[in-house]
């Protein structure tokens, strides 16, 4: 018989084999963590405080050919040389009237615009809308030179044409002239920020009114614009920001009749055609202009702020109806779709048609046998083109890749509230929203000049200085999908004990892709045209695709080369933004 016995348990003096305790391991995850946040703070605090400090640094710096930081003490004379410059008033008004006039026409067009597509039966709306927000893909130094070609008094088609059907004269190099396409280039931005309003409005409003027989232009005035109001006025902010700071508009269009804005005034001081830059003189404007951007920055945020007033849509669902617009359908169909053919295709048509030309000349049907692509060519095959088009696509790719980056890392933090403070540092990239882009070349210009980073003269100058410009931009864009997030699977993943970094590359990243491909083509594509920090830190060994397009249409006069680089960035900008447009349509549909 065999009897089962309980064996006794076996004692081992060996110790238990080590195992890392769980602590240490967050311990060392959390010291990482910590260290990635003080590296990306010291960098963003680096990029966007010290060029705001250069600036204010060499404002009080008496210096005209000297560099500010080869000048010792401190002093007023900048401030004072300007404020008692005759000079100053002139452009002044010069720029008080341009941005009005930009404003006022942008702002009709674009209210104008949205009204009719969001709230009114007019036809052609699918194909309209879509052709307003056309010059979104235009960069703007591209949209100057096509209308300098196509309304120029000595051969522009538009010019011609006014002059011998109605006897008007048109010069677009004039202060009206940069005014129309100022306001033209701004209708895209401030109907996608007044298009909303428009349609969350509520019908049984505007329907009640006109019940108790009150006409369409009555209701408008009391029930419709007010109610639109905060989109408009922080619309208005907004783009009276983009035109104080705007440059390549008032250089191509005002300077060959010396007429100054501020920003083109400051990079005149800086890159004057003759004689020696005045370095006092352009900080100190550059003050200026950069006060009054904060100012219009902080009264559109105090606007937006007061939107909750004004809300229309509530839980009850209602039927968007369309106002119908009887028999004037017909007319105001033609009256837009005229200015979509003079305002966006024409100016277009005669870029294309001075890069396939031999030489500059009007649109004719003559013509036609003379057009090739021997401009295209001449460019292609140019020695010195391919190192200007390895420089554009290393700053535009590199740009594009660092921003998005840093915007991500950025925008997750205060999303998160990583650390403390997070919060404060995305809102402290506002800050470089109201630096207008020729004032922070020229900071920039300054500090490198200065600090012993052999950068200067090289392509990652512009690179250092776009990234600094885009990241407000890019960090908003991703913050807006980041509010858009439901954090339960976030929250399951942590519970799971899955560490930070895994859940920001298995689950937030994944997530977050078509918002980062928009922000990457987004800054990629504005970039691409961003002239005024190219111009100003340019050099011999780093040439980009815009300086080459603003050489040889100001200083080579050759008009039809010049037209064929420019729709070279045109057709690359185009590209981009058909990508954004195509991802956001596939996102809607997903």
């Amino acid at each position: 018989m065999t009897m089962n016995a309980t064996k006794p348990p076996v004692i081992s003096d060996a110790p238990p084999p080590p195992e890392r305790p769980r602590r240490a391991r967050q311990s060392r995850r959390g010291l990482g963590s910590t260290a990635l946040n003080v590296a990306m703070i010291l960098l963003v605090s680096y990029l966007i405080v010290v060029p705001l400090v250069v600036l204010f640094y060499s404002s009080f710096k008496a210096s005209t050919t000297k560099l500010p930081f080869d000048v010792k003490g401190f002093s007023f004379d900048n401030y004072i040389h300007v404020f008692q410059s005759s000079r100053l008033g002139e452009v002044t008004l010069n720029t008080a009237i341009y941005v009005a006039g930009s404003l006022l026409v942008a702002l009709v067009l674009s209210v104008s615009l949205a009204y009719l597509f969001e709230r009114t039966d007019i036809p052609g709306r699918r194909f309209l809308a879509p052709m307003a927000l056309a010059p979104m893909a235009v960069p703007v130094v591209v949209m100057a030179i096509a209308w300098a070609l196509v309304a120029n008094p000595a051969n522009g088609p538009l010019a011609i044409f006014v002059r011998q059907t109605l006897g008007l004269s048109i010069d677009i190099y004039s202060l009206p002239g940069m005014i129309v396409v100022m306001g033209i280039f701004g209708v895209p931005s401030m109907y996608l920020m007044i298009a909303p309003a428009f349609a969350r409005l509520n019908p049984e409003l505007e329907e009640a009114a006109a019940t108790v027989g009150a006409p369409l232009m009555r209701r408008l005035r009391l029930i419709v614009f007010p109610l639109i109001g905060p989109a408009v006025s922080a619309a208005s902010m907004l783009f009276v920001v983009v035109v104080l700071e705007g440059f390549s508009i008032p250089a191509l269009l005002g300077l060959p009749d010396q007429i100054f804005v501020f920003s083109s005034l400051i990079q005149h001081s800086l890159e004057p055609p003759t004689g020696s830059p005045n370095y006092g003189q352009a900080t100190t404007y550059g003050v200026l202009i950069l006060v009054l951007s904060f100012a219009m920055l902080l009264i559109y945020r105090r606007r937006i702020k007061d939107t909750h007033r004004f809300k229309v849509v509530v839980g009850k669902a209602y039927r968007q109806n369309r106002t119908p617009l009887g028999k004037w359908r017909i007319p105001i169909f033609i009256i837009v779709s005229l200015y979509m053919l003079i305002g966006i295709v024409l100016p277009i048509l005669a870029l294309l048609w001075t890069s396939l030309s031999p030489f500059s000349r009007p649109i004719t049907w003559e013509g036609l046998g003379d057009l090739s692509f021997m401009q295209f060519t001449k460019i292609l095959t140019d020695p010195g083109m391919g190192e200007v088009m390895l420089n554009t696509a290393i700053v535009v790719l590199v740009t594009a890749t660092v921003t998005t980056a840093m915007s991500v890392w950025i925008a997750v933090a205060a999303h998160r509230k990583s650390f403390r403070g997070s919060a404060v540092l995305f809102e402290s990239t506002y800050l470089v929203f109201g630096i207008p882009s020729v004032v922070l070349g020229a900071a920039v210009l300054f500090l490198y000049l200065f600090v012993p980073i052999p950068i200067y003269g090289t392509v990652w100058i512009i690179i250092v200085a776009l990234v600094t410009r885009f990241l407000p931009r890019g960090s908003r864009l991703v913050q807006t999908a980041l509010l858009q997030l439901d954090e339960g699977l976030i929250e399951a993943a942590r519970v799971t004990g899955a560490s930070t970094f895994t859940v920001t590359m298995k689950i937030l990243l994944p997530l977050l892709r078509q918002a980062l491909w928009k922000c990457w083509l987004w800054v990629f594509a504005h970039a691409l045209g961003e002239l005024p920090i190219a111009l100003l830190l340019t050099s011999a060994d780093n040439r980009t695709l815009v300086v080459e397009v603003w050489d040889t249409f100001t200083s080579s006069v050759n008009y039809p080369q010049a037209s064929a680089l420019a729709v070279i960035i045109l057709v690359i900008s185009m590209v981009a933004v058909l990508l954004v447009n195509r991802r956001g349509a596939s996102e809607k549909e997903a």
